[in-house]
């Protein structure tokens, strides 16, 4: 850690690596529940969800922010996207919107009886380098100021996202997303009223998982892995079928028997007018891990299909 002024050179070859990172935190935009340390909403909108050290029962956040809108923090000065932290050959720095400046706690902290201390004693509050943009750019080739701040208590940024707080972006960097729908009759011909339906997803990493991601600061890193649990299919005549598994893709020679794994079995009593759209919804458990922590919780994604039921015509002479 730090014990002497920074060296500029170092510095700027620190900073170089750590401007193409942006550190974005998602915080809880209600009160509760009260052991939320983050919401998740997913990328493309739709509910948000809790993400909390003792998650408990995974549970759906509807409150406000809801459908995307959660409250993300990135750091900023002088109207630019900044890192949120600074990485030297030295230590990390937290940046600090009130200033500009990054803060580097010393380690060891100076003796008792340097003038860095300001006239407080060790042990009363902190002695931090900082590292400081000027007041009216973010330049990312250098910086206007370099010192020492004693102060009684960290400043606001220092330490960086609670672990939560990166599992939730993690999570939002899982590339998951509903099923790769399959469905026999095929979406581009017509079935029979009567007839079983096939249902399933083609299986892949992003379909049915496992995947995972990992959000780091200094010092802390979060990964997030994701597996599909079941899928709902809504068939667009009112009936829901759920599956716990991907479901078997349909072949010709298997005719008209029912599938084995994932299927409306009973097929749809009345012909489309003119289509019925199938809506599926794959629940992932996402679980996380990082910082001596852990938790769980569910999410979801969708994918549309529609399908043309015809109804048997019988012909007599």
């Amino acid at each position: 850690m730090l014990t002497r002024p920074l060296r500029l050179a170092s510095a700027l070859t620190a900073l170089a690596v750590a401007a193409a990172t942006v550190v974005a935190v998602v915080v809880m935009a209600a009160a509760e529940p009260a052991r939320a340390d983050a919401v998740y909403c997913p990328p493309l909108g739709g509910p948000c969800y809790v993400v909390a050290t003792d998650p408990g029962r995974p549970g759906r956040y509807s409150g406000p922010g809801a459908g995307g809108d959660a409250e993300v923090r990135t750091c900023r000065w002088a109207g630019q996207t900044v890192p949120c932290w600074y990485a030297t050959r030295d230590g990390t720095g937290w940046f600090n919107p009130a200033d500009g400046c990054y803060y580097f706690r010393m380690s060891p902290q100076p003796p008792a009886g340097s003038p860095l201390w300001q006239g407080h004693q060790p042990g009363d509050g902190a002695v931090y380098a900082l590292l400081c943009y000027p007041p009216d750019r973010a330049e990312r080739v250098g910086f206007a100021g370099v010192g020492f701040a004693w102060l009684p208590r960290p400043p606001p940024g220092f330490g960086g996202p609670t672990a939560a707080q990166l599992a939730a972006q993690a999570i939002n960097q899982l590339p998951i997303r509903g099923p790769d729908i399959g469905i026999a009759p095929q979406t581009n011909g017509a079935g029979l009223v009567g007839l079983p339906v096939w249902l399933w997803t083609s299986v892949s990493p992003q379909t049915w998982g496992p995947l995972s991601a990992t959000a780091s600061v200094p010092g802390l890193s979060v990964t997030a892995t994701a597996r599909a649990t079941r899928i709902v299919w809504q068939l667009g005549d009112g009936h829901t079928v759920t599956c716990t598994n991907p479901g078997t893709p349909y072949k010709k020679e298997y005719g008209r028997t029912p599938s084995p794994t994932c299927g409306y079995h009973a097929g749809y009593a009345q012909p489309s007018n003119p289509r019925y759209t199938v809506v599926a919804t794959t629940t992932w458990h996402v679980t996380w891990a990082g910082g001596g922590e852990r938790g769980a919780l569910d999410v979801t994604r969708a994918s549309t299909a529609s399908i043309d039921i015809d109804e048997l015509s019988v012909v007599t002479s």
